[in-house]
């Protein structure tokens, strides 16, 4: 099923996902230091150019792995440059996604999907996909902005992922987020 709400963020615009107001007020740390820890395998869904993503790889450590996702080439470009060169190089790993598809295999422990799955082309199948990817009682993390995504279509999105088996751990509070943590029973 096609999502009506899907509208990619461009590369051109994304130094807005990057400002100092955003991280003052949306620090990675803060927000995800409960959920990660060194060594988990984590995928940053719909990483744009790696707000989150650099973070995390410091989170996970050298022993771990951060999967940053996207579907566009210019965004998974501006995450190769952030890391480029650095420790965080071998920590995270590129991928490209499609449009209908994460295209990924093996088992994940975490999932952060910030401000994108109203992105997501087709959100059954990457929920679908979501469910396999997931390792059981693994938690995706899902935050959408108040102001660009209703409180019905939010609703619509966790009652998808509760259909496929997924239960609401947690609604940490985000600035301008609607949020939740959901477990993969």
């Amino acid at each position: 099923m096609r999502n009506n709400n899907f509208h990619v963020h461009s590369v051109e615009n994304a130094g807005a996902l990057e400002s100092a107001f955003r991280y003052r007020f949306q620090n990675p740390r803060k927000i995800l230091d409960t959920y990660l820890k060194p060594g988990m395998t984590v995928l940053d869904l719909g990483c744009g150019p790696g707000f989150f993503t650099t973070e995390m790889a410091r989170m996970v450590g050298s022993s771990g792995n951060v999967i940053a996702a996207d579907i566009q080439d210019g965004m998974l470009e501006k995450v190769r440059q952030k890391t480029s060169g650095s420790d965080l190089e071998c920590v995270v790993q590129i991928h490209k996604c499609q449009e209908n598809s994460l295209n990924l295999s093996g088992t994940i422990d975490f999932i952060l999907a910030f401000y994108s799955f109203h992105e997501m082309y087709c959100l059954d199948n990457i929920i679908d996909e979501i469910k396999l990817l997931l390792k059981p009682r693994g938690e995706i993390f899902i935050a959408e902005q108040k102001f660009h995504i209703p409180r019905l279509t939010f609703h619509e999105m966790i009652d998808k992922m509760r259909k496929r088996g997924f239960e609401i751990t947690s609604q940490p509070r985000v600035f301008l987020s609607r949020a939740v943590v959901m477990k993969n029973v």
